[in-house]
């Protein structure tokens, strides 16, 4: 078991000795249920779910939670078991990315019968897509001529770029392949963009240290390039009959 699984198991132990029975699950998502968690550089994403969640229970769970905070992790993302089941019409793009990929610490993979449709997912993705794409310009803007900021913004960017481009992948019908540059070459292809920046952006990343890009440079002229085209590519998908599931 790796490092960051070992902590991740034991909060979700704790969290069992605190709630019991009324614990339904605890999932670790994201880059360290993916294989490509980098110390320093990837959160560790924890989704817990309990039959309720009122006051009661926020404050039984604030000192485990501030310990987990304090060891850098974000606070995990808590739901009632009733609001896991009303919200798979909100947060298509969310659910779909843990339930490719998770782990189960605790309590069952809450995922059975759960209604996940491609019009739901295709809504929620062109809002967060094109919302991503006016923050990344005003981040240009913000940047000037500073390379070293530059090289900030594309790196705090990628990850929730890859959390779209995975999304629009099932969109298009195309399981996911585990690599990371493998998902950026094949939605590149569908999209029509170049991959060179994005594969630097994500290569940066994982090396970690400092990363200096040109305002003027074919990196983020590049990367801005293959989020636009993202959108013009999203824009021509059909989504079939309104309840067709992804």
């Amino acid at each position: 078991m790796t490092e960051e699984r070992r902590q991740a198991a034991q909060f979700a132990s704790r969290l069992e000795s605190i709630f019991g029975a009324s614990l339904v699950s605890v999932l670790l998502y994201g880059s360290a249920a993916r294989g490509d968690y980098r110390a320093g550089s990837s959160d560790l994403n924890l989704l817990v779910i309990l039959e309720e969640l009122g006051l009661d229970q926020l404050r039984r769970v604030a000192p485990l939670t501030k310990e987990w905070i304090a060891g850098g992790n974000p606070p995990p993302m808590m739901l009632s078991r009733s609001e896991w089941w009303g919200s798979a019409d909100v947060f298509p793009l969310e659910y779909t990315d843990i339930r490719e990929a998770h782990v189960v610490l605790a309590g069952t993979a809450p995922f059975e019968n759960l209604s996940l449709t491609r019009k739901n997912l295709r809504h929620q993705l062109e809002h967060e897509l094109r919302s991503r794409k006016i923050q990344l310009r005003e981040g240009y803007i913000a940047a000037g001529d500073n390379p070293e900021n530059m090289g900030k913004l594309l790196i705090a960017s990628v990850s929730s770029f890859m959390t779209l481009f995975r999304a629009m992948l099932r969109l298009s019908g195309s399981s996911v392949p585990a690599d990371r540059t493998e998902q950026v070459r094949q939605i590149a292809s569908k999209a029509g963009f170049t991959p060179d920046a994005l594969l630097e952006v994500l290569r940066a990343k994982s090396a970690g240290g400092s990363f200096t890009v040109p305002l003027d440079g074919q990196i983020a002229a590049d990367y801005l390039q293959s989020v636009e085209k993202a959108v013009s590519w999203l824009d021509s998908v059909d989504t079939g009959a309104a309840g067709a599931s992804v």
